[in-house]
């Protein structure tokens, strides 16, 4: 990875770890493949306390940090572009940080050593390197959140579109499962930076924790933004339940009015349809013709008085 020297002001890419002297810096990251191999050789040269070695093998649930006599050992979660969470292990000391992530390779870690290549002051100090480390995690979050609200506006217009498609319900509580999940992640995360930032953090240095002080604002909007996001899965599942009950209804009050404007044309045609053998009206020359007429009749006055009262169609215009 990345090794800065003090004197020089230099940074230089390091295959493998070599114990820093006190005018050196070093960040190394661990690939998973020989993380195993990899740590026992960092840790053997570092004298890492044992418990630290432990947290830096296992992967918590949640972000936390935890501070030892000459090391500290700090647990947070990145997010990947299908929004799955992504664990990470950084050992941080006076003059070494070394970093782990849990079956993934982060783009991100590539884009922070260009950052220190191009601006190699910036590994001046390990804070700054934490710094730069959970400030790009944050972006990644911010990143998260603006694609999760276009997926949220795309799952409301498809209420609207189709309010009976099953698979919106479906995706609305999958959607709010997963975000709870992330804030179920990033609220103790913000807790995390809070206790980086405050002066009792042995790590980082006066100028890098007005940084991580700054870096909480990204971590309450997110945790603000995510709230959000769960009302709106809420109200997105009970939006389509009101969206498909008032079609429902229409539906209903469409057979309704339909079968009441038959009612009167079904009796007048059983009424005549009636096997007696005198009925007057069945000798009229155009007793038909005049049945017809009524029963049309009916039915249009039926429908036009419907549509008056507003129950029907748009109510006309006097």
């Amino acid at each position: 990875m990345l090794k800065y020297n003090k004197q020089s002001k230099n940074i230089e890419r390091v295959e493998s770890f070599t114990l820093p002297t006190t005018d050196e810096i070093i960040w190394f990251h661990i690939e998973n493949k020989s993380y195993q191999k990899t740590l026992d050789t960092i840790t053997e040269q570092l004298k890492v306390h044992p418990l630290a070695l432990r947290f830096m093998e296992e992967f918590s649930d949640l972000p936390k940090v935890n501070i030892f006599k000459n090391e500290a050992v700090i647990s947070v979660f990145s997010i990947e572009e299908d929004f799955q969470p992504v664990k990470i292990n950084i050992l941080v000391g006076t003059n070494f940080i070394i970093t782990r992530e849990q079956d993934s390779n982060l783009h991100l870690l590539s884009e922070i050593i260009k950052h220190f290549e191009e601006n190699p002051e910036h590994m001046s100090h390990t804070g700054y390197i934490l710094y730069r480390i959970i400030d790009k995690v944050s972006i990644e979050f911010l990143r998260a959140v603006d694609e999760i609200a276009d997926e949220i506006q795309a799952l409301e217009k498809s209420v609207f579109k189709d309010p009976f498609e099953n698979k919106i319900g479906k995706n609305a509580y999958r959607w709010k499962a997963r975000l709870h999940d992330l804030r179920q992640i990033i609220e103790p995360q913000e807790n995390v930076i809070k206790s980086i930032g405050q002066s009792e953090f042995p790590y980082i240095n006066e100028d890098s924790g007005f940084y991580f002080q700054d870096l909480q604002h990204n971590y309450v909007r997110i945790i603000s933004a995510f709230d959000t996001f769960i009302e709106n899965m809420a109200s997105i599942f009970n939006l389509q339940l009101s969206l498909k009950s008032d079609h429902t209804n229409t539906i209903m009050k469409t057979l309704t009015l339909v079968s009441v404007i038959f009612i009167p044309m079904t009796f007048i045609a059983g009424l005549y349809g009636m096997n007696f053998e005198y009925i007057p009206e069945l000798k009229w020359d155009y007793g038909y013709l005049y049945v017809l007429l009524l029963i049309f009749g009916l039915g249009i006055g039926i429908a036009l008085y419907f549509r008056n009262k507003g129950w029907w169609g748009k109510k006309g215009e006097s």
